[in-house]
């Protein structure tokens, strides 16, 4: 959710409508699409309950270091939102946001709605 907001906040939008989920829903998830796999022996729902017990995975696991020998770089995440936002990115597929170079006028007219 604060990621959602710190972006939202960047590119100058209302505040962000983001909706919080309790991390149990990852486990009714992989139960149900697992029972299906089981009850009807289906591959595809098997692959199913496979990518959702990944998912629950990188929900739970923190991806950032918090061992400064570990850290790399002296670019903020929100540093590097700002430059996207502000001069665009081709496609990277490791980051959440993406945006072609944005022209002068459509920032102008965003910054005055």
């Amino acid at each position: 959710v604060a990621q959602g907001e710190m972006i939202s906040q960047i590119l100058g939008k209302e505040k962000a409508s983001l909706l919080g989920v309790p991390i149990g829903i990852f486990d009714v998830i992989v139960n149900g699409l697992q029972w299906v796999a089981t009850t009807f022996k289906s591959g595809q729902f098997e692959d199913a309950a496979e990518l959702a017990r990944i998912g629950r995975y990188y929900a739970l696991e923190d991806m950032l270091t918090t061992d400064p020998a570990e850290r790399y770089g002296k670019m903020t995440l929100r540093a590097h939102y700002e430059r996207i936002a502000k001069d665009g990115q081709e496609y990277d597929p490791y980051t959440s946001m993406f945006a072609g170079k944005p022209r002068k006028e459509e920032l102008a007219q965003t910054k005055r709605d």
